[in-house]
C-alpha cells in the first residue's frame, strides 16, 4: 500500500530525478464537459480527463482548443450530481492518430489540496459505481 504525505496524497507518486514537472500528475478518467469561457450560449463540449494536478489537467477530446483559449471546465460526480466547475487555458493541443486531442490546459487557480483529494475520491467512488 502507497504511503501518504502529511497531506493525504500517495508518495509514491513524487516526481522522479527526470521528472521536471511542477506538480504531481494523478491519472484519471473522468467526464469532463469543456465551454469556452464567457460563452454562456455555447454548448458544453464531452472531453475525458487523462491526468490532473494542482496545477492542471490533461483532456483528450473528439474537439479541438486552440492555444490560449480560457474554458470553462465542469467535472461531474454521476454518483451525487454535484459539478465543479475549473477554468484553465490549453497550452498545448497535440493530434492523435484516431483524430482526436490531447489538450494540455493549466488552471487559472490551481486547485487546493483538498480539491485535489475531493477530486481523487469522487473519481474512486464513481469507479466503484461501476
Amino acid at each position: 500500500m502507497p504511503e501518504s504525505s502529511p497531506t493525504g496524497l500517495p508518495t509514491d507518486r513524487l516526481n522522479s530525478e527526470t521528472d521536471r514537472r511542477v506538480w504531481i500528475r494523478y491519472p484519471s478518467r473522468r467526464a469532463i464537459h469543456c465551454q469556452p469561457a464567457g460563452s454562456d450560449d455555447a454548448p458544453f463540449l464531452a472531453a475525458q480527463a487523462c491526468d490532473v494536478s494542482l496545477g492542471g489537467i490533461k483532456l483528450v477530446a473528439a474537439h479541438k482548443f486552440e492555444r490560449g483559449a480560457i474554458l470553462k471546465l465542469r467535472a461531474v460526480n454521476e454518483k451525487t450530481e454535484k459539478s465543479s466547475d475549473f477554468t484553465a487555458e490549453v497550452r498545448y493541443a497535440t493530434p492523435t492518430r484516431e483524430g482526436k486531442w490531447i489538450m494540455g490546459c493549466a488552471f487559472l487557480k490551481e486547485l487546493s489540496e483538498e480539491e485535489i483529494l475531493a477530486w481523487l475520491e469522487q473519481q474512486k467512488s464513481g469507479n466503484a459505481a461501476n
